[in-house]
């Protein structure tokens, strides 16, 4: 229309004119005619906004950073004449293959045709790894939460017992009584769920920012800046809430409808109704124990990534079915302690947790689990910072990293310009410069990455770390000599490949076969890298763009005297970024610790929901003995003795957790170390146990326990000795 038009034409008209998105605008404040200066070459241009773009499909795409400019002036502002990145093509949905084929043969050797859907499945591919942890540690909090639903259900039957066996003795049928207490899960599930939908989308906003920084460092994805509310996403969590309420919930509705009306009209909890078969499920634990192994086994062997998140449930649902055996083992050791001491409290609570085995154990269970994602995680990541803190010393062996600005990752816009780099290798106090290229590819239909180096430097001066512990001066010596390439763990395992293989990339020149060197440690990017010497790089891509170097100085040079030399000879113009090598890791371990953050907020709600199951399980073990409290204080017994009793249960029920937990937690780490992380990401992480993690965590857990059990011992202790008894007549 008139006003497209008004607006476009100025922007079509002016050969420096860009049109830049709404949101880009808003963000930096600027307007139609205001300057827009842009960097390469490393080098500032100056364009002006003649249009702003309101489409709102560009608003999401790369987050709204968008700049629109004629296809020609931009090939010669950024220095690509001649050159494309992309062709986009709309084509006959009925002449599609057809289509494709003609393209395909006249096509240079290097390019390829890509159906949309397909680059989409290949980005989406390359980030499903660190999706599906985040998944699987949601899955682990779900888990605990479907304890504390069982301890919810189950105290809000016990306080309801004498009703339900008056409604047993005039009739209610036993369905009626399960459906009755299912309807009620089916509420707390429904209104949980809408709940958790709620928090979540908070969460997911809170947390945006750092997770879409993380995917930008590690992929090279677009930056998110709004959160998009996908329906099925939402379906799918509700329905997922309110079946695991109702799986939740089913143990003590069949409990309470199975149970006699005498039973229930008198003293008792439902669930204690029948002894505890602890043998049948010390075997069916051992059995889960010995299946996690055995699967473990075969996911290394059979590759295959959904073993190891069936090895993660099988080990925690067999240290869950552990729990009454080993409850009873910690009881018996500290009961012993307390009659040593002669400290009756602890004797009367050591000896009800030993009564109400069956209660407990679902509360310590959940705590275990709760415990075992903490230790699991923590050892993971502390193992992981450790390896990843080695491999940078190891590899970042440059004292100083120049980069242009604007400049980053494979495939950036801007470069180095060629005199600089050859006025940097005469600086005073250089001995030697590293340079840099990268370029994205497709290999075997998944994103991978090209990076060029120059082995003469790193022959001398680098460290690179090979799987085989071969030298890294034989190897780059190899690859020299062999015109061959060095692939890091992550691509040889992703691809099958190892040092003698043989690998078919496309180039601008063609298909070209390189011999594989050697395979190396690296933890930059789970996609996988290719790396090959400059000079061979040079020759098939047809290009000496160079995006960073390293500078190795001399050993009496100062890193400082050298960077202000190098600012003083390109009179910081170009805009040049130059980095220490102190400065590099520590930024390098900073992406690390924010890439693990969000898995801390995870492990926070499933600690909270145990917590929270310590509460309801003593709360329910206070209704069921309120008698037995109602005698204790008829004889004689202070509140303070009952408070401590009710505590001592309380810490009791912390400390069997946390231990369990512990010991779950070290099998649940190595699990993530050499089975699950190994098959998503291809990466070996050294074994690091920091015994402080263990005496940390259960000061945390036990001291978190006794908090809990502060507000049902004051209601314990709170209790007439004439009002407890006169309720259980």
């Amino acid at each position: 229309d008139n006003a497209y038009m008004q607006g476009a034409l100025p922007f079509l008209a002016d050969s420096r004119g860009v049109a830049v998105t709404t949101t880009l605008a808003n963000r930096h404040q600027l307007d139609l005619g205001d300057t827009l200066t842009v960097l390469s070459t490393g080098r500032p241009i100056p364009l002006t906004i003649r249009y702003i773009i309101e489409s709102e499909e560009l608003q999401h795409a790369l987050g709204g950073n968008v700049v629109m400019m004629d296809i020609a002036v931009a090939q010669e502002v950024f220095q690509r004449i001649g050159k494309l990145d992309r062709i986009d093509l709309l084509v006959d949905p009925k002449r599609r293959e057809e289509t494709i084929a003609r393209i395909e043969s006249i096509l240079p050797p290097h390019a390829s045709v890509t159906q949309s859907q397909n680059r989409t499945q290949q980005v989406e591919n390359m980030v499903s790894a660190f999706a599906l942890s985040l998944t699987a540690l949601s899955s682990i909090a779900l888990f605990v939460a479907m304890f504390l639903i069982f301890n919810a259900i189950a105290m809000a039957v016990l306080r309801r017992r004498r009703e339900i066996g008056m409604l047993r003795s005039v009739g209610v049928t036993r369905r009626q009584v399960a459906s009755m207490i299912l309807v009620e899960a089916l509420f707390i599930g429904v209104v949980g769920s809408l709940l958790g939908l709620g928090f979540g989308t908070l969460l997911t906003k809170l947390t945006l920012s750092s997770i879409s920084r993380t995917l930008t460092t590690l992929y090279l994805v677009g930056h998110a800046s709004s959160v998009h509310l996908d329906t099925a996403t939402y379906v799918y969590g509700f329905l997922l809430g309110v079946f695991a309420s109702l799986l939740a919930a089913l143990a003590p509705a069949l409990e309470a409808s199975r149970t006699s009306p005498v039973v229930t009209v008198r003293q008792g909890i439902l669930t204690e109704s029948t002894a505890l078969p602890i043998a049948r499920w010390t075997m069916a634990g051992s059995g889960a124990l010995l299946l996690t192994a055995l699967i473990s086994v075969w996911t290394i062997e059979a590759h295959n990534p959904w073993g190891g998140f069936l090895s993660a449930f099988l080990l925690l649902a067999g240290f869950s079915l552990l729990a009454p055996v080993c409850a009873l083992g910690i009881e018996q050791l500290v009961a012993r302690l307390f009659r040593l001491s002669g400290h009756i409290e602890g004797i009367l609570g050591a000896r009800y947790l030993k009564d109400a085995i069956a209660r407990i154990s679902v509360s310590v269970a959940a705590l275990m689990v709760a415990v075992s994602m903490l230790v699991g995680m923590s050892i993971m990541v502390g193992s992981f910072r450790e390896t990843v803190d080695l491999w940078i010393t190891q590899s970042i062996r440059g004292d100083l990293y120049i980069q242009p600005a604007g400049g980053r990752g494979s495939g950036a816009t801007v470069s180095i310009p060629s005199d600089i780099i050859e006025q940097t290798r005469r600086l005073e106090g250089v001995a030697s410069v590293d340079t840099y290229r990268g370029v994205r590819i497709t290999y075997n239909d998944r994103i991978a990455f090209v990076a060029a180096i120059d082995f003469d430097v790193h022959r001398q001066f680098g460290r690179l770390q090979f799987l085989d512990g071969r030298p890294s001066r034989e190897v780059l010596s190899e690859a020299l000599a062999s015109h061959g390439v060095l692939v890091t763990e992550s691509f040889a395992y992703r691809h099958r490949v190892d040092a003698g293989d043989l690998l078919t990339v496309s180039t601008p020149t063609g298909e070209q076969l390189l011999p594989i060197a050697g395979v190396f440690y690296d933890y930059s990017s789970d996609a996988g890298t290719i790396m090959m010497d400059y000079r061979h790089f040079q020759t098939i891509w047809q290009s000496s763009r160079t995006e960073s170097m390293a500078l190795y100085l001399e050993p009496e040079a100062q890193s400082d005297d050298v960077r202000q030399r190098f600012l003083s000879m390109i009179d910081n113009h170009p805009i040049m970024h130059v980095t220490p090598n102190h400065e590099l890791r520590e930024r390098a371990l900073m992406v690390f610790d924010q890439t693990f953050r969000i898995t801390y907020a995870l492990q926070a709600i499933a600690i909270v929901v145990a917590v929270l199951g310590v509460i309801t399980t003593l709360t329910a073990l206070i209704l069921q003995r309120g008698r037995e409290i109602g005698i204790m204080r008829a004889v004689g017994a202070l509140k303070r003795q009952i408070r401590k009793m009710v505590l001592v249960e309380s810490g009791l029920l912390g400390l069997i957790g946390t231990v369990m937990g512990c010991a779950c937690g070290v099998a649940l780490s190595i699990l993530l170390i050499y089975v699950i992380n190994k098959q998503f990401f291809g990466w070996s992480i050294r074994l690091f146990i920091d015994p402080w993690i263990f005496v940390q965590v259960l000061a945390l857990m036990v001291i978190t326990a006794l908090l809990a059990g502060l507000a049902p011992a004051r209601n314990a202790a709170g209790r007439s000795a004439a009002d407890a008894m006169r309720m259980e007549g």
